[in-house]
């Protein structure tokens, strides 16, 4: 009987999930809650290989939401794409991550502008082929 409840369990997380989270095998899945008028930053240790790689956030809460993407390399942060989005729900943002010298971490910056509800946000990491 225990197997059958993680099998359902399993199920039920999958069906969850972004379609394109289930769509792909993901490196990263994490859910960022975000206070009001507060930023998130979500650090993600990359594989020490070089690689291309799709950051997909997606929420369902109530914006203004801004999205960043980071590089990190050794102490040094830069900005490779930011995005505002002022939707009220469905809010859905990709960005590409090369890091060809494969020596780069990421960091995903999340900040939310409504002064009424905590935004909830998946992040989603893709190793592209």
């Amino acid at each position: 009987m225990r197997w059958q409840n993680c099998l359902l369990l399993f199920a039920l997380m999958c069906s969850a999930l972004p379609a394109q989270a289930a769509d792909k095998d993901y490196l990263y899945y994490r859910d960022a809650n975000v206070p009001l008028f507060q930023e998130s930053r979500e650090f993600f240790d990359m594989p020490n290989r070089p690689g291309q790689y799709e950051v997909t956030l997606v929420s369902e809460s109530v914006g203004p939401l801004t999205f960043r993407i980071v590089r990190v390399h050794d102490e040094k942060e830069t900005t490779l794409v930011q995005s505002r989005s002022y939707a009220v729900g469905n809010h859905e943002f990709h960005g590409r991550f090369d890091n060809s010298d494969g020596t780069d971490d990421l960091i995903v910056e999340i900040a939310n502008s409504n002064p009424v509800s905590i935004a909830r946000v998946s992040v989603i990491v893709v190793e592209l082929p």
